[in-house]
């Protein structure tokens, strides 16, 4: 949906349940500011982040006060709980008022928490984001929250920085398809721009990505029997493949952004430099496989264990 056609959207009045399968398995409970926790039934226990929207161009003062409430509430259930408040429709204020918001909220929550002891407690898994609809930072927000939750951060990100080491990359992100998530980045700082182009590229790529399809070679041998190589196509679906997808685009500036499938719904977005990228692409190319391999391995590896513990708690 187009940003500007949110402004026809009623409020939400109903609490909604959401199952995420991707990368990160999630659970998302969509609850609207005005709805009794009580009523709903909700496990503070299992809860592993709370995401908390206050909007920034109204009068915020009652929804910190429930801020406040809810968190004594998670905490209570579940010390470790992350807890993230999007500081949300930014996009009409100037870059002074917006960081004297922020400034605002942060010190109220802080001394409301601060009455109840917890403020020097809990400021380590407080984190606070400017969000908007109208350009890519509600993505970015998101996608700090999920890597939180990711066990496999720390392997992918040390894979990526290998990876941008040894290709001349400037930067990489690992992207989930659909939701324009990104599950990974190496250690290269990057703006906020750098994070935009890239999701404008990915957006580019999608446009066009129907024009073209991939067909496996004539001479596959049709002698291969076709239940293993099903049972092999269905344990790591890119492995089996060819010649994943992959595309770049020069832009002006002499950068490279250039795209390769990982997963059937993870994508590799890097920057390069457009004379490294003529010079190097087949290095490049063989050090994705890599990359493209390992993190295969990572995902299914995670899939099985999911579905390990499903069949546990199925069970008990």
């Amino acid at each position: 949906m187009a940003a500007k056609d949110t402004l026809y959207l009623e409020n939400n009045i109903r609490s909604a349940i959401h199952n995420v399968d991707s990368f990160v398995g999630l659970q998302l409970w969509d609850i609207p500011g005005h709805a009794n926790l009580d009523l709903l039934g909700i496990d503070l226990s299992q809860l592993s982040t709370l995401v908390f929207v206050v909007d920034a161009q109204d009068d915020y003062t009652r929804s910190l006060t429930q801020l406040h409430q809810i968190i004594l509430r998670a905490y209570k259930a579940n010390k470790q709980v992350n807890i993230e408040i999007f500081v949300h429709k930014v996009d009409g204020l100037s870059d002074e008022y917006k960081l004297d918001t922020i400034r605002d909220i942060k010190s109220r929550v802080s001394d409301g928490l601060s009455d109840y002891g917890l403020d020097s407690l809990l400021r380590p898994q407080l984190s606070y984001h400017l969000t908007s609809i109208y350009d890519h930072s509600i993505l970015d927000a998101f996608s700090k929250v999920v890597q939180k939750l990711a066990k496999q951060l720390p392997v992918i990100q040390n894979l990526l920085n290998v990876f941008c080491a040894n290709s001349g990359i400037a930067k990489a992100f690992l992207f989930e398809q659909n939701s324009r998530l990104y599950f990974a980045t190496d250690a290269t700082v990057a703006d906020a721009s750098t994070f935009e182009v890239c999701v404008d590229a990915l957006d580019t790529f999608d446009k066009f990505s129907k024009l073209y399809k991939y067909h496996p070679s004539i001479e596959q041998d049709q002698d291969q029997d076709q239940s293993e190589q099903n049972q092999d196509q269905h344990l790591n679906p890119i492995k089996n493949l060819k010649q994943p997808a992959t595309a770049s685009i020069r832009l002006a500036s002499d950068i490279t952004i250039s795209k390769w499938q990982i997963h059937e719904n993870l994508i590799l977005i890097a920057l390069i430099k457009s004379d490294t990228f003529d010079r190097f692409k087949q290095s490049i190319d063989y050090n994705v496989s890599f990359v493209r391999d390992a993190i295969v391995d990572i995902v299914e590896m995670e899939k099985r264990s999911r579905s390990s513990r499903s069949a546990s708690i199925a069970t008990n």
